[in-house]
């Protein structure tokens, strides 16, 4: 730490660096100056959450005093001043990482998001308006969420947008078992998690080639390797075609390896692993019954072994 301190100094003495450089890397060096961009950001994002945490406590806690009806005229117009703002100065919309024209510009469309969870919401909560049309709802939602995420450049905003997308999904495959209430147990959640998270890597990976905004690539990936990986793994534990959904896995670890090298993330390796270790453990039990003590206690050792081994072979090869 000392050497990195004096490097300037050392460059200077060595008539690398001239007087007006050395004086303004020497503070960064040193430690005189020091970065507070993230703690700003984290600050900035909390107030942003904080503030639409308390409108909602605020409307719950007067609805007697101020009145549905103006409680939810006053959300819708300050959730369409914030929308005002952002598109009154929006920049030119870019295939890549935007730098938007103010600092708290970010923060102000993410605020102007959950605004409009925050109208839906109560008006939903207080009048049903929307039980008729829930399916439809969320999907005008989403759509809502992805533009703004991919007009205003915003990976916040994205994550909102992939959510309600699962949510409608989720919502419409079967509506009469919804409100019979025995949704969960008959609509094979799993099934559609599978094909939503195919196609959502797909079409990421289509935009990815096409070099539109590669820097939502990851978290989408990220997100939909989650629930693919969930998804088999519950139908290798619930079904009888165990080996079917054994095969989905492994190629959804093949996948992840080829995002791992593609993307240079461990992240992905590991999630490779975790499902390829779940999968293979539970087939091993359930499909050949092994149930011999000294196979499974070798199998853990050697098994905890190569995780260990894993982990410290592989995460100095990627930058994430």
């Amino acid at each position: 730490m000392d050497m990195i301190k004096k490097l300037p100094q050392e460059l200077l003495d060595k008539v690398l660096l001239s007087k007006d450089q050395f004086e303004r890397i020497d503070p960064l060096f040193s430690g005189k100056l020091v970065s507070v961009f993230y703690d700003l950001r984290v600050i900035l994002y909390l107030g942003v959450l904080l503030l639409t945490s308390g409108l909602g406590i605020l409307v719950y806690q007067n609805i007697g005093d101020i009145g549905h009806l103006l409680s939810i005229i006053f959300l819708i117009a300050l959730t369409t001043v914030c929308y005002w703002f952002v598109m009154t100065r929006a920049v030119p919309y870019s295939n890549n990482i935007v730098k938007h024209p103010i600092p708290y510009y970010d923060y102000i469309v993410l605020l102007a998001s959950l605004l409009l969870i925050t109208v839906l919401g109560y008006a939903q909560f207080q009048y049903e308006i929307l039980d008729d049309a829930m399916g439809i709802t969320t999907l005008i939602t989403a759509a809502i969420f992805f533009y703004t995420a991919y007009r205003f450049d915003h990976l916040g905003v994205l994550s909102l947008g992939i959510t309600a997308f699962a949510s409608f999904w989720s919502i419409s495959i079967s509506p009469m078992k919804w409100y019979s209430g025995d949704f969960i147990e008959a609509s094979n959640l799993h099934v559609t998690g599978i094909f939503f998270s195919i196609g959502m890597a797909s079409i990421a990976m289509f935009l990815d080639r096409k070099n539109i905004k590669q820097h939502f690539t990851f978290s989408i990936l990220n997100i939909n390797a989650l629930i693919f990986f969930v998804s088999t793994l519950t139908g290798l534990f619930s079904e009888e075609w165990s080996i079917i959904y054994y095969l989905l896995v492994v190629g959804g670890c093949a996948f992840s390896y080829y995002v791992a090298r593609y993307k240079r993330s461990f992240l992905f390796l590991l999630y490779a692993f975790l499902a390829a270790y779940v999968a293979t453990t539970y087939l091993i039990f359930d499909v050949l019954r092994l149930d011999d003590i000294i196979f499974w206690f070798f199998y853990s050792v050697f098994s905890c072994g190569g995780f260990v081994y894993f982990i410290v072979k592989f995460k100095n090869h990627f930058k994430r």
